[in-house]
């Protein structure tokens, strides 16, 4: 009872509550939530075990690199690159595997999952030489005509990105723009 009252937070959805609990509920962690496909979130957003292979494929893929890479081309890859729109946002670590040089890439744009948000960047990357690693995400909506960018939510299959991070570079990169960040929503 008490462990229900602690995870309600997450879904209503017995169904999701295993699936998403399994890691901070001891007592659900052996149980055979990882059968779940398809997770219904209480919001309406939806998750599954796919997205989650991907994500973790695309993570361990970055993590590789070739170590053939430079610092010129990690320089040839812009910051941030934010689309105007409510889009999901990944942050993406990159490193000159040789020299351990690093740049961190904010990238927002159309996809079902942060995964396809990534996905392009961090395949460049490697294509490029060099390696990543993705510790979160979020979404973020970018409306140039009121000139305001709000950044919040996480990402399931990255976890929670660093929205303060996320915020510095959009002012950095949108000059006049008011930035806002929020813990809240998906």
């Amino acid at each position: 009872r008490n462990l229900n009252q602690r995870c309600r937070r997450h879904s209503s959805s017995a169904t999701s509550l295993l699936l998403l609990c399994a890691c901070a509920c001891p007592r659900l962690a052996a149980a055979p939530a990882r059968r779940v496909v398809s997770v219904s979130m209480s919001d309406g957003h939806t998750t599954n075990a796919l997205d989650q292979d991907r994500a973790a494929a695309l993570r361990a893929a970055g993590q590789q690199g070739s170590g053939q890479g430079s610092a010129d081309a990690l320089d040839a890859f812009p910051a941030v690159s934010v689309a105007n729109g409510l889009y999901k946002y990944v942050l993406i670590n990159a490193v000159v595997p040789k020299s351990g040089e690093r740049k961190v890439l904010l990238r927002s744009g159309p996809g079902n999952y942060h995964v396809d948000v990534a996905g392009p960047t961090v395949n460049a990357l490697i294509a490029a030489g060099l390696a990543s690693d993705i510790p979160g995400g979020g979404r973020i909506n970018r409306d140039d005509d009121t000139k305001d960018i709000s950044i919040f939510g996480f990402s399931y299959g990255f976890g929670k990105g660093d929205h303060a991070l996320a915020a510095e570079m959009c002012t950095a990169q949108f000059s006049g723009y008011k930035v806002s960040v929020s813990d809240g929503g998906y």
